[in-house]
């Protein structure tokens, strides 16, 4: 390990936001509902291209780890009639967004996302995509994309999915040690990834993901290297390597992980760099805070062209401005701020069933002050040079105050002009991103709001 690096723990280690949106979801509230969610769908500009995003909150069976919205639903008239809720979803977002004459608002990326959308029954499938298809012009280069568990996959699946237009497969692998999927509560073999990727490519899904993470029970530095090297024999396009959020006080199932075998910080940054120094040796570019990918892949080429970009999706080459959220928690970014949808899947149902609005829970307005200072921490997230020139009243003086100690540790480079992440600054992405985030307390937030930045 790196020398510095316990010093720059004990300074920038605690509680942050990922920094997926601007303000973040803790300032979301139910001040915000349908009527604005109205609005502001029809307050996009007719002719512009959009993002959809679909959650599927359902899972054949659950890890221990997870953090996101999803549960065990096995019942196939459950699984087809929130197919169903999907598409009534899309309608009524849908007849919102403005047309220009009798053309159909453009679509340049789709994913879904869960939970496992495999879940959802082949009919259902049909009749989302379908739905979607009459709804939106689906652009010839538009990316469709969806999550997949490889212990519940089959060529079947694979040509299924071929055939309806998706052209990524993003796969959870997280880790391959026996001891460690024993810890998470999720068993799965090298053999069940391999052949969940060759399938998907004989099929003609030609775009692999894989997300691995570290920071997990019983983890070392020598067995996530073993992962990172078995993981990288794939050739997956791109992977994701997070670090594990344990946040039981939210997702009630990682109450069954065994704290007392977490890594502590610096083991949890020595695996980081663990995963690092395998994949560049492999050949895989870094990406942002956590990504890496082929060098002829697209996400490599827009980080090298400074077209990157980071929303509720996580990094993407997408360069849709407005994300329409569709499905049970799913969250959309509209020219008036972010909404939520309502998060249980059954509340989500029934708001569709009682009322014609839209199923909205909560949100928050964006200010111009907040527009400004999104656009600085995307670029921040996404490793891109920051211009500070000084505009009107606001020259981020308080700012550049703070990040004069991140400069001294060797985290940024900082003009009078310019801000820039350094390498040895790329693990503290959302510590100085965290910077221009005026909603947090310089002391940074408690563990009851924010995962471990670290």
């Amino acid at each position: 390990m790196n020398a510095a690096l316990p010093a720059l723990l004990a300074r920038y280690d605690g509680n942050l936001p990922r920094y997926t949106s601007y303000p973040t979801a803790v300032r979301f509230s139910d001040s915000v509902g349908p009527k604005q969610a109205s609005d502001w769908l029809e307050a996009i500009p007719p002719g512009e291209a959009l993002s959809l995003y679909l959650h599927v909150p359902f899972c054949d069976e659950l890890c221990s780890f997870c953090g996101c919205n999803t549960t065990v639903v096995r019942q196939e008239n459950a699984r087809a009639a929130y197919a169903d809720l999907l598409c009534e979803n899309l309608r009524r977002a849908g007849r919102l967004i403005p047309r220009i004459a009798a053309s159909r608002p453009p679509l340049t990326h789709i994913q879904f996302g869960g939970g496992t959308p495999t879940t959802l029954p082949e009919s259902g499938f049909h009749a989302v995509l379908d739905l979607i298809r009459d709804l939106f012009d689906i652009r010839p280069d538009a990316e469709l994309s969806i999550e997949l568990d490889p212990r519940h996959f089959s060529p079947s699946m694979a040509t299924m999915l071929a055939g309806l237009g998706f052209t990524r497969g993003s796969l959870g692998v997280q880790d391959l040690d026996p001891a460690v999927q024993q810890a998470c509560g999720r068993i799965q073999s090298l053999a069940q990834t391999r052949d969940c990727v060759e399938a998907l490519r004989a099929a003609g899904i030609g775009s692999v993901n894989i997300d691995l993470i570290y920071g997990l029970p019983l983890q070392t530095t020598e067995s996530i290297r073993e992962t990172a090297l078995q993981t990288a024999t794939l050739r997956p396009d791109r992977l994701a390597v997070f670090g594990y959020a344990h946040v039981p006080w939210k997702a009630k199932r990682q109450q069954l992980m065994p704290e007392a075998d977490l890594p502590g910080a610096p083991e949890r940054i020595a695996q980081r760099q663990m995963i690092d120094q395998v994949l560049r040796d492999e050949g895989y570019t870094a990406i942002g805070l956590d990504h890496y990918a082929l060098p002829e892949d697209s996400m490599a080429r827009a980080t090298r062209d400074g077209t990157l970009h980071r929303n509720f999706q996580g990094y993407t080459t997408d360069t849709a401005k407005w994300l329409v959220g569709i499905g049970a928690s799913a969250v959309s970014s509209l020219p008036g701020g972010f909404t939520q949808n309502i998060v249980s899947p059954a509340a989500f149902a029934r708001a569709l069933s009682d009322s014609p609005d839209l199923p909205i829970a909560r949100g928050v307005a964006c200010t111009e002050d907040d527009r400004k200072r999104a656009a600085l921490i995307e670029q921040i997230m996404c490793g891109c040079p920051v211009d500070l020139t000084p505009t009107g009243p606001d020259d981020f003086t308080a700012e550049r105050e703070r990040l004069k100690q991140f400069a001294a540790d060797g985290l940024v480079e900082l003009t009078e002009t310019t801000l820039s992440v350094t390498e040895t600054g790329r693990p503290f992405l959302r510590n100085i991103a965290a910077v221009f985030d005026r909603y947090l307390p310089i002391t940074g937030a408690g563990p009851g709001q924010h995962s471990r930045a670290i």
